[in-house]
């Protein structure tokens, strides 16, 4: 196989990993739309007391801003995840939690390992969408911030025992609880593979 041929193999890979992001990304945007409002719902209902003191002008303020904000959340998320570089690098820290060769004294520093060309070359398999070391699910749990700031504003207390994530756990720390129908599951697999596809040809060609 020539040159050109690895890297129009690589190019083909690369633009697999991103159309598989895409349809992901359109997947995604009304399950977390869902979510957030399941999210809101619980810290309402949790938070009565409150919301009772509250007079009908600024409950329709908040049901306007709730929805508004959810809105907005959302399509920041979908923004930061049409970025191409969070699909073909999603690893958080690619270097870290990189195993060990067996035969290395722990005293000799991991990048001395791999400058002695004894340690893997690459970050490893992608894990759950829900790893946290997932720039993905980073991007997904960022929608906790605009939804706290408007919870804040409306006079509501930051929940102590939260749910999920974020000052008022409206966001799911798993991917179970964002997702219960598995569609997600099911696209993130999709794009694993297709990643480590390109992964692993991004190294041969390199």
């Amino acid at each position: 196989m020539t040159v050109g041929d690895r890297f129009e193999e690589l190019v083909e890979a690369r633009d697999g990993v991103l159309a598989e992001a895409e349809v992901f990304r359109s997947e995604l945007e009304p399950i977390l739309a869902d979510a957030l409002r399941a999210g809101l719902d619980r810290v309402t209902a949790a938070q009565a007391a409150h919301l009772a003191l509250l007079d009908e002008p600024t409950r329709r303020a908040l049901d306007e801003a709730a929805a508004g904000t959810t809105r907005s959340a959302v399509a920041a998320v979908s923004a930061r995840l049409r970025e191409p570089d969070v699909w073909l690098s999603p690893h958080t820290a690619p270097h870290l939690g990189r195993p060990r060769e067996p035969g290395w004294s722990l005293e000799v520093p991991s990048f001395l390992v791999r400058l002695l060309g004894r340690g893997p070359s690459g970050p490893g398999g992608l894990g759950n969408l829900d790893d946290p070391g997932n720039r993905i699910w980073v991007a997904i749990g960022a929608a906790a911030g605009p939804i706290d700031g408007m919870l804040l504003e409306f006079g509501f207390q930051q929940e102590r025992r939260r749910i999920g994530g974020g000052r008022f756990g409206v966001v799911p720390r798993t991917l179970p609880r964002l997702d219960p129908s598995g569609v997600l599951q099911r696209r993130w697999k999709r794009y694993r593979a297709a990643f480590e596809r390109y992964e692993a040809l991004e190294r041969a060609t390199g």
